[in-house]
C-alpha cells in the first residue's frame, strides 16, 4: 500500500479510486498549504519573506489588477483547495466525472476570485495605515525634544490627519532651537523631518 493510500485511508478515504484520488490529495495539500499561508500572513507578512528568500515571488500581479489579483501564491492554493473539495464532493454524491470537473473548476476559479479581492483589501488598508514621511513637507508644528547644532531632536507636526512625533534636524546645522520653539517642514530625509524656525508673529499671520 503507497503512502498516499494510507493517508487517505486514515482520513476515511481509502475506498477511493480513479479520479477522486485526485480531487482528495488536491484538497488535502491545498488545505493544509493555505491555511498555514494565512496563518504566516496574519502573523505579519512572514509568508511573503519566506516565499522570497527561498526565491519565489510571492505576487504574480499581471496588470488590469492583477486579473482581479488571483494570480498569487494565495490564489493559486486557494484554487487546488476548492478544487479538490467540489470535484471530491461531486464526485462522491454519484456525480459523472466530467461534471466534477466542471464543478471543481468554476469553484476553484470563484475561490481564486473571492481570496484575490480578500488580500487586496487586506493589502490596501496596511498601505493606508503607513506613515508617509514625505507629505509632512510644508507642515508647522512645535519642537518637542531640543534639537542641538547637527543633533537630531523630535519635532510634532499634523500630517495625514493625525498629530505624529518626528525626528528632526534644523536646515541651518549651526542653530540650536529649544522645546515648544515652531517649526516648519521643509524636506525629509527618510524618516528624519528638516525643519527650519518659525516666528509668533509668522504663524499668527498665516492663521490670519
Amino acid at each position: 500500500m503507497s503512502l498516499i493510500s494510507k493517508f487517505l485511508d486514515l482520513l476515511g478515504l481509502g475506498s477511493i479510486s480513479g479520479i477522486d484520488i485526485l480531487f482528495a490529495v488536491m484538497a488535502i495539500i491545498g488545505t493544509f498549504l493555505f491555511l498555514i499561508y494565512f496563518v504566516l500572513v496574519l502573523i505579519g507578512g512572514v509568508a511573503d519573506g519566506a516565499l522570497e528568500a527561498a526565491g519565489f515571488d510571492a505576487d504574480f500581479d499581471m496588470g488590469a489588477e492583477g486579473v482581479f489579483n488571483m494570480l498569487t501564491i494565495q490564489g493559486i492554493l486557494s484554487f487546488i483547495m476548492m478544487f479538490g473539495i467540489a470535484g471530491l464532493a461531486v464526485s462522491q454524491s454519484d456525480g459523472s466525472d466530467i461534471l466534477a470537473i466542471a464543478v471543481a473548476i468554476v469553484s476553484g476559479t470563484s475561490s481564486m476570485w473571492i481570496i484575490g479581492k480578500v488580500f487586496q483589501v487586506m493589502k490596501s488598508l496596511e498601505v493606508d495605515g503607513t506613515v508617509k514621511h514625505s507629505l509632512a513637507i510644508g507642515a508647522q508644528g512645535k519642537v518637542y525634544m531640543d534639537i542641538r547644532a547637527g543633533e537630531t531632536g523630535q519635532v510634532q507636526v499634523e500630517f495625514q490627519n493625525a498629530m505624529r512625533t518626528c525626528d528632526a534636524v534644523l536646515e541651518d546645522e549651526s542653530m540650536v532651537l529649544k522645546t515648544g520653539k515652531f517649526v516648519e517642514v521643509m524636506n525629509v530625509i527618510g524618516e528624519t523631518l528638516i525643519v527650519k524656525p518659525l516666528s509668533v508673529s509668522t504663524v499668527m499671520a498665516e492663521e490670519e
